[in-house]
């Protein structure tokens, strides 16, 4: 049995206030896991925060509508180059020891390819967000995932390249769960934006089954 589990999460910035979808309504900051399962408050949830930073215009004031809010998100370009983003990146728990490092701040889901760039060999290691400090680096043949590079109290979980490389499948197949999910949800949620808005999620996740299908669409005029 694996002993090393690898998944995407989204960093929720608090969604309790939020009223223009189902949502699951929490406040505070926490991750949720995506995969192809979630419910639909749960998929609302993330979309949301793919999408926040066009939630309010330049005064500050929130969209009164889903319409106002997509349109503002999903549109051709934004005039300060802000496009959908999804910070957070991946949870990395020992099943063994039940041990987990989670991302640190200013990191995205997106960036998760550095970690490939690391087990191949082309980067001595790759950083995973700050405050805490997490990273990923090679030591004697063997990947470290540190908590927190500047407390040496924090976990470091310890595995072989390939156990991280069959983890990481994995959790490229929950995102590809994922993206199919919020294309269903988008379909019975918010029907006249559907398609662009599965496209937006592909991208801003690099989710690998979807990018072809979202760079085609881009390139169409």
């Amino acid at each position: 049995m694996a002993a090393l589990r690898i998944e995407p999460v989204i960093e929720v910035l608090g969604d309790d206030a939020f009223d223009l979808w189902p949502v699951v309504g929490r406040g505070g900051c926490w991750y949720l896991a995506l995969h192809g399962d979630l419910s639909d408050a749960e998929v609302g949830t993330a979309v949301h925060q793919i999408l926040h930073w066009f939630h309010t215009d330049e005064n500050g004031d929130e969209a009164a509508s889903r319409d106002i809010y997509l349109d503002r998100a999903l549109g051709p370009s934004d005039p300060d180059g802000a496009v959908p983003l999804a910070t957070g990146g991946l949870q990395f728990t020992d099943l063994m020891s039940g041990e987990t490092v989670l991302p640190g701040c200013c990191y995205s889901i997106d960036e998760r390819s550095e970690i490939v760039d690391v087990l191949d060999g082309e980067l001595p290691g790759c950083w995973l967000g700050h405050s805490p400090d997490a990273g990923v680096t090679m030591r004697n043949g063997n990947v470290e995932i540190t908590q927190d590079a500047e407390d040496s109290t924090r976990p470091v979980l310890c595995f072989g390249p390939e156990e991280v490389r069959a983890a990481l499948a994995v959790a490229e197949v929950d995102l590809d769960g994922f993206c199919d999910r919020a294309a269903t949800w988008a379909a019975a949620h918010v029907p006249a934006h559907a398609g662009r808005l599965a496209e937006a999620v592909a991208r801003a996740l690099e989710a690998g089954s979807h990018r072809a299908t979202a760079t085609t669409s881009l390139a169409q005029p």
